[in-house]
């Protein structure tokens, strides 16, 4: 799933500018709200992904201790509702921000789109075995990014008949891996543990680009707006 966070905040990275131009005061404001959102929400996922890399490490080989597979799956319970809430922020967004950028969730379907997209894949995954590797990682990160250019290259909403390419390929990649994947990393034998750790690292890349790619547009969204206008988003959000 660390590939898919990544993956996710370096797109809303690359469109920062396209939403944000300094011209269009009024709107320029407005977006930013929008773009914070996002980003608060995305960066709440981030922080939870980085405790079950840290609690996903301390089940591998021995299978840690009863509250640890506890903690974790409550954790991955959180982060399956915390993923749900990026994608509905998305969905809140998605009426101002297509009217900049029409293109922008056509882009981002392959990951959000409510019925077919790749969160939602992992959501799905996750309900049905909370310690797999499928669960942990989800897929590859070469797979993600062929899947996501299948769906580009595709286009539409998620729905019809010319969604059935991506919707095909995403199962057979899901299939591809859950065949090879370790069913629960306690139980995971001592070789593959090893091979799991280097994952886990792999997995922390992704999850440190992912924050990296979140600083910046908040950083690159506040240099358009102005600080006393990001103050002002800062004080909305606050609980």
């Amino acid at each position: 799933m660390f590939e898919l966070l990544s993956k996710l905040a370096e797109i809303l990275s690359s469109y920062w500018e396209r939403f944000l131009d300094g011209r269009r005061i009024s709107q320029d404001a407005r977006v930013a709200e929008h773009l914070v959102h996002v980003v608060v929400a995305l960066q709440d996922v981030c922080v939870r992904g980085d405790r079950l890399l840290a609690l996903a490490e301390g089940l591998l080989g021995d299978g840690g201790t009863p509250e640890g597979s506890a903690e974790f799956a409550a954790t991955l319970k959180e982060q399956v509702r915390a993923v749900d809430a990026v994608r509905s922020t998305l969905d809140e967004s998605r009426p101002l921000l297509t009217t900049v950028d029409p293109q922008f969730y056509l882009t981002l379907a392959p990951l959000v789109d409510r019925k077919s997209g790749l969160l939602t894949r992992w959501g799905r995954q996750a309900s049905l075995s909370a310690f797999s590797t499928t669960t942990l990682f989800f897929l590859p990160a070469g797979e993600v990014a062929r899947l996501v250019e299948i769906g580009r290259a595709i286009g539409g909403d998620g729905s019809g008949a010319e969604r059935a390419e991506y919707v095909a390929a995403t199962a057979d990649s899901i299939r591809e891996t859950r065949s090879r994947e370790v069913r629960d990393i306690r139980r995971a034998a001592e070789g593959r543990a090893d091979e799991l750790r280097g994952e886990l690292s792999a997995a922390r890349a992704d999850l440190a680009r992912a924050v990296e790619h979140c600083s910046a547009l908040y950083e690159k969204t506040e240099a358009a707006v102005g600080n006393e206008a990001m103050a002002r988003l800062r004080r909305r959000l606050r609980p």
